[in-house]
Formats: structure tokens, C-alpha cells, sequence
């Protein structure tokens, strides 16, 4: 309801009525029609001497204009020609002109009388009556329903007619019209109609003192929506109804406009066909500076535009632009003869032909300027670090291993990989270096043979018991090779040496999405059977009962267990298990719950405790365990069928959130305007459009489906994908952009995808590419693609949305979520944040781009009072900084699985209007 533009369209005469076409509109006066831009700008002004007290306007089709007044005749004009038709009336002039959708037009003058005409042969009315006696306030027509009101002769003089007149057109055919026509009474005389387009018999009346009745028209009976309009003690003079039906605008004399939507539609439609506003351009200013300003850069005042030429004098050639670091003086070669080698070290003593820590840098003359720039072709790759790489180590069985504690300085125990299976290790520290997880499986013990929960609990006992020594992860290795699970995702490697084929940034996700699983599972199956336990401890012995060939038992260790049943289908599902209706975990295992309860059905509740309900008390004890406690998102899935617009939803519980990366653009890689927060949020509140099965289709249809989160967990583990060409170019972008791509192929062959290839630091050669001037303007989105960030301060609200901001805000005024602002570009109004969480990076697993490829961690600890990052890689550990953590615009460097740990507990929030 701002103002867009204003125009004055006649000196004198007022406006009668305004026409909205698709890209201009038309304005009716007294005596002119003016056709004008939406932006103002006019285009043409029509006149004639038949127009000599117009009232209104109707558009007959996309060409053709009828208009219409205070006179006996009617104007149909042509707007590609401008040719006028004039068409003759009996009646008093036309004040009013509506039409039904049909061919037929309603004429109504203002003594009351209506004249139905039909378009295509308009010179003649085909029905004429008096809708009321004294005279016509106005009228409107759907179909075959036509609406009036107007004013009666009465002994005082002129009243209001306090109700609606109805008519039916097919019914006015007869020798008495009266006959067609019913009345519907309002609370105050009505002077303005309108019809709902969208809805059928439906109509708005408004009176001059502001009140406002919504009818149905083929029910007077019913009940009447009626409210009140502000008019500033004065009188409501005009009404308009959006195409959709979703507002209705109102104006007063005293200037005001009311606009009214329904109470659930903050943001109403007014058109289903809109279209983008139009703005002038904007006005170029120079900056202002002071006359004494010494340090104003003169560059930053942009030149105007060439009146000749292509070019300026001063314009500067590309290679002046690009980011050259100045070399090194190399060393003196009296220095290179005098020096001793001791190792990989050499000492010569100082010829002292420069001061002390001084290192003068080389001044380039034009023949080394020439030689670098034929040198300058060659691509010199960052070298990876020594630390990063796959270690080669060479036991000595007779002494003791110096190499082995140049590696690890920090006392901290690491882990060998000289077993097949190693690439996780990498996880491994990170599961032994999260302490409710650790606290988990350090008190889980059963009697099952191969537990995977178990032989994480001895190595991590190991691990604490070491005293720095290295260890091995021999008998967890063994019992993940037993799983048959783990063999149907393809997670067990073979004997044989590593093929450097794998992908181990997949590989590494799906072990991290299935071993929280399994750990989960081992430990409720472990419940479950020491509650059967219990129960037959209690209960009197009975007859031993017929063995079942389903069911095998066995006393193991001096305890009754049940050997379990695996299945390889369980584990070639998506990445996140749907809960039943009846709460499974796992579709198949009747025997396996978890016990999560959610909001209620329309899913903007908080969260409810299961202890709160008597009757699901003691399954909540049972089907939830520490793993779900720290890991499980909820989410509340609707799926939506395009070809039926049916709804269908259910709830599902995820254990490892896995980012989802924008669509393809024309750049190769899609653009994320958020970073790496709209990715975390995107894929928490994840939208899609996949085909599903429809069961009222009874086919596949295409399918939309929202997620809604329901759920924040304590610890989020994070899968950032990767694995796609068009995922890892997202990570890799700055570096490409940085990189000209000129210099990426030190090879003579050339490149099979040329300038398609995607691939980071390709060796082959590509040819010439397009200078990209923008580059340089996206450093810092490339910048935010390339960095994680160490703080998520997440808000779960009301509808399920979820908005994360990756800043918190330390001012004591802004602390509070409710003045914070939001910095997500979806926004909503009148939303409840029910949940508010601050998340800190307290993990990441990274795989690196050498040769073979290797997976390293870093983890945040915390040794006497004091946090600190390590990098562990395998035996290696090394302290890194806060910086190396979370930037990754570097090519060698992917990230696989992040964890980040909730810093405090959720807090609940009043009302937010962002």
C-alpha cells in the first residue's frame, strides 16, 4: 500500500473511472481518455465531440474499449485504429457498466433504469427494467446474477434502500421482470457492489458509513460476515475486489485507503498472473569531498561514458591487475660455498654484506620481467603439507622408534592403520573425543559375540589407559567385518592394498549415518533383552515349550541371549528412517521403538517430554537411548501430490543431517547467497519435488515434499555431501576463481571436457576462457562457500521453519532473540520461536586430494582448563589453528563430517515479527 507513482492526467476535469490492461492503463475523465505507462509516461490522449459527460469504462476484449455517461449515446472504441462506434441508448445515459463473463453487458442509468446488451450486436437492449424507482447507486453481475442497489421515492423525499436486489437474467424474459428479483437486507443501506471472482455467489456491500457485509447471494438466509471500515468521519465512496479474491481495498473522501485480508493472510495475492514493478533507473551521484581532502581517491569517481573509441587513455592492461608476490633475493653464492650439511640442515657463517633479519627483495628489470612472464605459464600447485599426508612409517622391531615420536609431541594417544578397514579412524577420535558418547559406550556391556557398542567401549579404554602409546583397533575392526550391514553399503574394503579408486569422502558419511544406527540398535536390543530377563526372573518356571525354527536361543556367558536377525535390505534405504505409526525405527523390526513425541498434528506445539504421559511412560523408557537422546532430528514430512492435491504426512527421525546443494546454474556449480548456513538450513527444513507413489493416482506422480523440523538435537552431526563433481566444485570455487584459466593445464594435451571441465587443478590444457570482470565483486561470497563457521545459533519456529544466523550477538541489548535480528532471507511475520539453540564446531573430518587419499580430523579439546584444535592423522597429531579449521579454499582440502555441539540449553520465546 505504499505510493508507487503520481500523475496528473487533465488540468480541470476529475477522474471517472480507471481500466488496468496488461501493460499500460486507461483513465476516463469528462471529456478524454487517456492511455499512460503504469510508470506514468503517457502515451496518447483521445478525444471527440461525442464525449461530452462520460462516467465509465468496460474492456470487451483486448482491443476493444466501451465507455459511457451522462448522454444518449454509448462509444465503442477501437484502440489499434481509434476508431469510434457510436451505439444509440433510449435510457437516461449510463453510469454504470458491469458484465457477468458472458456477452451480455449491464447498462444502469442513473434513474434506476437497467438495459442488458449483447456485445455482439449491441445496438438494441434486449432487456430493459427499472430496478428502482428513484434511482441506481450501483450494480454488479456474475453469470446469470445480477446485483443493485440504489435509492426509492418515499414521502420525505429520496431514502436509501436498506437491502440488495438479486436478479436472475434468464427470468426477465416475461411480461412482468419484477418477478426475477429477490432482496437480501444488510445492516446499513448499501451504496457500493461487488462480486467475489473466485468464489461463486459470493458478494461484498458497503455503505457510505463504513460497514461491510459479505453475502451469499443463492442463500439470503444465511449468516452475514459484516465489519467495519475506518472512514475518518467521512463517506466510503469506492470499493475494489482483488482478482483472487484474497483483498478488498476501500476509500473514504477525507484520502484514506483500508486494505483488508482474511486473519491468515498476512501476505495476500492480488493477481495470479503478477508482474515484476518497474522502477525508474536510479540517479548516479558523484561523491562529495572536501577541497582540502588529501587522502580521496580519484578513482573511485566513475567516468562518463566515451564519446568515441573503446577504450580511455589511462585504462590499464589485464596483467597489471593480477596478484604477483615479489621474489626473493636468492642466496648469496658466497654463502652456498662456505656451508656444512648436517642432515637436512646446512650452517655457513655470515658474510655480513646486510644488516641483521634483513632480506632485500629483487629488483625486477625488464629482462626478468620477460623471463617470469614465459615462466609464468607453469602452474606451481600449493604443496600439502607433510602432516596431512598418508603416513609411510617404518617400524624398527629392534630399538626404539624415533620417526613415531616426531610425529605425535602431544601425548595423546593416537591410532595405527596398518589394518585394512583404517579410513576410519579419522571417526573414531571424533566418537572417542565426544564425551556423552564416549560415557555411553564406555557403560554399555552384553553378551552378544560381535557388538560393535562393546569394542568401542575397550578401545576407548584402551585409548584413556595408554599414556600416549599408540594404539590399534584390531578387535572393533574385526567385529565391523562381521556386520552384514556394514557389507551391503559397500563399507568393508577388501585384504588387498587400498584401491585409490575409492571414494572415501562418501565412504566416510555412510559409516558415520551407520554406525550411529547401529550403536543405537545394539543398545536398545541390549534393554529390551534385560527387561525379558527380568520378567523371567520374576515370573514361576513353566513347561519348556516347542523350539520354533524362526527363533534360535542360546546361553552365552552365563546369560540368555537371542541371536539377532539382519537383513541387507534394512541398510540400502535413504538416509534417514522413517518412525511408523507404531513408532518403528527400522521398517521390519517389529521388536525396535523409538520413543520420540512430537508436537500435535499441526506441528507448531513445542516439544512434550514422554514423561508427562502415564500411558507411554514406561515405552519411552524403553524405545529411547542415549545415541537417539544426542543425535535424532525430528522432522514432520508432507507430501504433496501434483496431479491430485493430496496430502499426506508423517513424522521421521534422522540420526546425520545431509547437506543439500542448490540446482546446477550456468556457472557449474549452483550459487548459495547464504553460504554454508542456507545450506545447513535448507537441508534441515528440506523442500523437494521427486516421484512418489500415489495411492489415489494409483501410479507415480510427481510429488513435492516439505520437511518441517520438529526437533533440534543436542549434538548435530553434519554429512556434507561432496561427492558430486558439481558438490566439491562448491568447496573449490575460490580457488578456480583465484586460479586464471589460462595457467590450469601444465600439459600439452588437451582437455576432453575443454571449457566444461570442473574438475579442480586439472593438468590438462583448456583453451581460452572468457575474462570474467565480476570476479573480483564475489570475493566475499566466495569467501563465506569457503569458510565454516564456528558458531550456529539456530532457531526452531512455530510453522517448523528454521533460521540460523552463524554471528551472536554479544551487546546485553541484543541478547535477547526476540530484538535480535534475523538475517535469513525468508522471512516471515508473526511467527513463535519455541526453540533457540547455539551450536559451537567442536569436530570436522576432512578428506585430502593427494596421492592416495587421506582422511584426517580435527577435534577441539580441552586439556587443563585450556581449548585447543588438533589435527589427528592417525599416529600424527598436531596443534592447528582456529583459521586452518574452518577455511577451505583450498583445493587439497574436502569436508566430510562435521559435528556441532549445542553450547547451552534451548530456550523458549515469546512472539517474534521478523
Amino acid at each position: 500500500m505504499q505510493k508507487y507513482t503520481s500523475f496528473q492526467v487533465h488540468d480541470t476535469d476529475e477522474v471517472r473511472d480507471i481500466i488496468t490492461v496488461e501493460k499500460c492503463i486507461y483513465v476516463l475523465t469528462k471529456t478524454t481518455l487517456r492511455h499512460q505507462l503504469r510508470r506514468g509516461i503517457p502515451k496518447h490522449t483521445h478525444k471527440s465531440p461525442n464525449m461530452t459527460d462520460m462516467q465509465c469504462l468496460y474492456q470487451v476484449n483486448s482491443t476493444k474499449l466501451l465507455m459511457g455517461g451522462h448522454q444518449d449515446k454509448l462509444i465503442d472504441l477501437d484502440l489499434n485504429k481509434m476508431v469510434e462506434t457510436i451505439i444509440p441508448i433510449q435510457e437516461e445515459g449510463c453510469a454504470v457498466l458491469r458484465s457477468g463473463g458472458s456477452s451480455h453487458v449491464a447498462c444502469g442509468s442513473a434513474n434506476g433504469i437497467v438495459a442488458l446488451r449483447d456485445m455482439r450486436a449491441p445496438t438494441k437492449a434486449e432487456h430493459t427494467f427499472r430496478a428502482h424507482t428513484a434511482c441506481l447507486s450501483d450494480l454488479d453481475m456474475q453469470g446469470d446474477l445480477l446485483l443493485t442497489c440504489g435509492f426509492t421515492q418515499a414521502v420525505g423525499g429520496v431514502v436509501a434502500e436498506p437491502y440488495i436486489v438479486v436478479w436472475d437474467v434468464r427470468c426477465l424474459r416475461g411480461s412482468n421482470p419484477g418477478q426475477g428479483g429477490w432482496t437480501i437486507h444488510t445492516t446499513s443501506p448499501p451504496l457500493l457492489l461487488h462480486f467475489l471472482p473466485a468464489f461463486s455467489g459470493r458478494a461484498v456491500a458497503a455503505s457510505g458509513d463504513g460497514h461491510v457485509s459479505l453475502l451469499h447471494v443463492n442463500a439470503p438466509e444465511e449468516r452475514q460476515s459484516i465489519f467495519k471500515v475506518e472512514t475518518h468521519s467521512s463517506q466510503c465512496n469506492v470499493m475494489d475486489v482483488a482478482s483472487t479474491s484474497q483483498a478488498l481495498a476501500f476509500g473514504d473522501q477525507s484520502g484514506h485507503l483500508n486494505l483488508f485480508s482474511p486473519t491468515q493472510n498476512h501476505e495476500p495475492v492480488y493477481n495470479n498472473f503478477s508482474r515484476s514493478t518497474e522502477f525508474a533507473d536510479p540517479v548516479e551521484g558523484l561523491p562529495y569531498v572536501r577541497f582540502s581532502d588529501t587522502r580521496f581517491q580519484y578513482s573511485s569517481v566513475p567516468l562518463p561514458q566515451l564519446a568515441s573509441g573503446g577504450k580511455w587513455f589511462n585504462e590499464l592492461p589485464p596483467e597489471f591487475f593480477r596478484k604477483v608476490y615479489r621474489k626473493p633475493k636468492p642466496v648469496d653464492p658466497e654463502v652456498l660455498k662456505s656451508m656444512k650439511m648436517q642432515g637436512p640442515i646446512g650452517y655457513a657463517p655470515n658474510p655480513k654484506t646486510f644488516k641483521r633479519n634483513q632480506m632485500p627483495y629483487l629488483e625486477e628489470s625488464l629482462e626478468e620481467m620477460s623471463i617470469s612472464k614465459i615462466n609464468g605459464n607453469k602452474v606451481i600447485m600449493q604443496p600439502i603439507p607433510k602432516h596431512y599426508q598418508k603416513l609411510d612409517i617404518r617400524y624398527n622391531k629392534h630399538g626404539p622408534n624415533e620417526e613415531l615420536e616426531s610425529f605425535n609431541k602431544t601425548g595423546q594417544p593416537g591410532l595405527e592403520a596398518t589394518l585394512p578397514n583404517s579410513y576410519c579412524n579419522a571417526m573414531l577420535q571424533v566418537l572417542y573425543y565426544t564425551p556423552p558418547v564416549k560415557a555411553t559406550l564406555l557403560a554399555h556391556t552384553c553378551a552378544k559375540e560381535f557388538c560393535l557398542s562393546c569394542e568401542l567401549g575397550f578401545l576407548f579404554r584402551m585409548l584413556d589407559t595408554s599414556g600416549g602409546t599408540p594404539c590399534q583397533a584390531t578387535n572393533f575392526l574385526r567385529a565391523f567385518r562381521t556386520v552384514p550391514e556394514a557389507a551391503a553399503l559397500g563399507l568393508i574394503l577388501p585384504d588387498r592394498a587400498p584401491d585409490i579408486r575409492v571414494d572415501l569422502v562418501a565412504l566416510i558419511q555412510s559409516w558415520n549415518r551407520f554406525i550411529l544406527h547401529q550403536i543405537h540398535y545394539e543398545i536398545l536390543e541390549t534393554r529390551k533383552k534385560e527387561k525379558e530377563l527380568a520378567l523371567i526372573a520374576n515370573s514361576p518356571p513353566k513347561a519348556p515349550r516347542a523350539s520354533n525354527p524362526k527363533e534360535r536361543h542360546s546361553l552365552m556367558n552365563g546369560q540368555y541371549s537371542e541371536e539377532c536377525q539382519y537383513t541387507e535390505l534394512e541398510f540400502l534405504g535413504p538416509t534417514e528412517f522413517d518412525c511408523q505409526e507404531d513408532g518403528e525405527l527400522w521398517p521390519g523390526r517389529d521388536e525396535v521403538f523409538f520413543g520420540i513425541q512430537f508436537a500435535g498434528v499441526d506441528g507448531v506445539g513445542p516439544l512434550q517430554n514422554h514423561e508427562s504421559h502415564e500411558l507411554n511412560n514406561r515405552q519411552a523408557h524403553r524405545e529411547e537411548t542415549e545415541i537417539s537422546q544426542l543425535f535424532a532430528i525430528g522432522r514432520h514430512q508432507l507430501n504433496r501430490c501434483l496431479k491430485c492435491n493430496k496430502e499426506e504426512g508423517r513424522e521421521s527421525v534422522v540420526l546425520a543431517c545431509a547437506l543439500q546443494y542448490p540446482p546446477t546454474g550456468a556457472g557449474g556449480a549452483g550459487e548459495a547467497r547464504g553460504g554454508f548456513v542456507e545450506l545447513v538450513r535448507a537441508s534441515l527444513a528440506a523442500r523437494r519435488s521427486t516421484p512418489a507413489w500415489c495411492d489415489h493416482c494409483s501410479r507415480f506422480t510427481p510429488t513435492t515434499q516439505r520437511g518441517r523440523l520438529l526437533r533440534l538435537p543436542p549434538i548435530l552431526a553434519i554429512n556434507c555431501g561432496g561427492v558430486t563433481v558439481r558438490e566439491k566444485a562448491y568447496w573449490a570455487k575460490g580457488v578456480q576463481k583465484e586460479m586464471s584459466d589460462s595457467k590450469r593445464g601444465g600439459s600439452g594435451k588437451p582437455c576432453r571436457y575443454g571449457l566444461h571441465c570442473a574438475r579442480p587443478g586439472c593438468h590438462f590444457k583448456h583453451p581460452d576462457r572468457p575474462n570474467t570482470s565480476q570476479s573480483s565483486s564475489k570475493g566475499s561470497s566466495q569467501e563465506s562457500h569457503c569458510m565454516l563457521p564456528l558458531q550456529l545459533l539456530i532457531r526452531l519456529q512455530s510453522d517448523g521453519d528454521v533460521i540460523i544466523n552463524d554471528k551472536i550477538e554479544t551487546n546485553s541489548a541484543e541478547s535477547s532473540p526476540i530484538n535480535r535480528p534475523d538475517t535469513s532471507r525468508h522471512k516471515k511475520k508473526y511467527v513463535t520461536t519455541h526453540l533457540e539453540e547455539e551450536y559451537s564446531l567442536s569436530a570436522a573430518v576432512v578428506c585430502v586430494e593427494d596421492n592416495p587419499k587421506n582422511l584426517v580430523a580435527y577435534i577441539h579439546t580441552v586439556r587443563d582448563g585450556e581449548t585447543q584444535w588438533f589435527m589427528y592423522n592417525d599416529l600424527c597429531i598436531v596443534p592447528v589453528s582456529t583459521d586452518e579449521v574452518i577455511h577451505f579454499g583450498v583445493w587439497w582440502k574436502t569436508p566430510c563430517v562435521l559435528f556441532y555441539t549445542a553450547t547451552g540449553g534451548g530456550q523458549c520465546n515469546g512472539d517474534v515479527s521478523s
